[in-house]
């Protein structure tokens, strides 16, 4: 039985697997959650060796159904990304097959894989709503349980059978990698157990408080929004559209990310970074008034944690108004890798 942790994000689509065997070890996939329909052969267009550099990656091509469709980076360089920012999309949708599938090939790989469980990470805002949680959870399964055939890339076809799908809270996840082995055991003290640890967890489209004591969700200082970096991002989009030019709301997350932000514009070539970190800073303090106005100066946890994309890119502000926080390692990825260890635990 392989047992997955499933995190899809709107920034980035993230699968994990946790094993409880002697050499015990995690395995992550992440994918930018950017889908297309278009081609990737450009037949014989070229313009030889002229100004070549490094060679630029190419979309995945993930077909199921008979139908093919672009997933990952540069997918804007090929077709027009499917911006899709609502919670339903978190249910069913050919953009969530397709990442699905895709992260799935690059965790397991091609071929058979039998008896697959899953634990699944969904925003706080959809957990905390017992009715739409069920909705949600109740879309996933009519279409993911069951057996998949496709295709990555023209590659051998996998063949997946998903027997039982269950879902938590996405930064449910952090709390379990930051307190859990690969092999679902609790490795820290017993006192971090039993004491307040409080999640912000700061996605594309989300941003969610998540707070813990004696194994007890602490329903005042938890909640969500959607106050995530897609605000970065439409801050940024807006301030280019004075050049002139449109870009989407990934290729506006990936100049926020970029260390030399540049436009190519009918004007020549701008620099961003004014506009950049404008709109960091506007984001910036936007979460921190979110996360204020739930917790205060937060020194009424024993651990505060931030994790997510957006953690990163925001660390400094961050950690200047709670000093006493911690960015996980490897924060993106984090929920996928905690869910993944509570699966081992639970899927047994």
């Amino acid at each position: 039985m392989i047992s997955i942790g499933v995190d899809p994000g709107f920034g980035n689509f993230k699968v994990a697997t946790a094993t409880a065997s002697a050499s015990e070890r995690v395995n992550v996939t992440v994918v930018p959650s950017v889908v297309g329909v278009g081609e990737t052969d450009l037949g014989l267009l070229s313009i030889g060796s002229l100004g070549r550099r490094r060679r630029q990656a190419v979309p995945d091509r993930v077909t199921f159904g008979g139908v093919t469709y672009l997933v990952g980076e540069n997918v804007a360089r090929y077709a027009r990304p499917v911006q899709r920012m609502d919670f339903l999309r978190l249910s069913d949708g050919p953009e969530l097959r397709a990442l699905f599938y895709d992260a799935v090939f690059h965790l397991l790989g091609g071929g058979e894989h039998e008896e697959v469980s899953m634990m699944v990470g969904l925003p706080v805002e959809i957990m905390a709503d017992r009715k739409r949680a069920k909705e949600t959870l109740r879309g996933l399964r009519t279409w993911i349980i069951g057996r998949h055939r496709f295709t990555v890339n023209n590659e051998e076809p996998a063949a997946l059978a998903v027997a039982d799908v269950r879902a938590m809270a996405q930064p449910a996840g952090t709390f379990f990698a930051w307190g859990l082995d690969d092999g679902g055991r609790w490795t820290r003290a017993k006192a971090d157990l039993k004491a307040p640890v409080a999640i912000c967890d700061i996605g594309f489209n989300t941003l969610d408080l998540f707070t813990v004591e004696g194994g007890n969700v602490v329903g005042r200082f938890t909640g969500g929004d959607t106050a995530g970096m897609r605000r970065a991002a439409e801050l940024l989009i807006n301030a280019v559209k004075a050049y002139g030019v449109e870009i989407s709301l990934h290729e506006a997350d990936a100049l926020l990310r970029a260390r030399r932000p540049r436009l190519y514009t009918a004007g020549g070539e701008v620099d961003l970074r004014p506009q950049v970190k404008q709109a960091l800073d506007t984001a910036a303090a936007g979460v921190v008034t979110f996360v204020e106005q739930r917790w205060g100066n937060g020194r009424q946890f024993a651990h505060l944690l931030f994790t997510g994309g957006g953690a990163e890119a925001l660390k400094e502000a961050l950690l200047r108004q709670y000093p006493h926080g911690v960015v996980l390692p490897n924060s993106v990825a984090a929920n996928a890798i905690g869910l993944a260890r509570y699966a081992a635990r639970v899927f047994k």
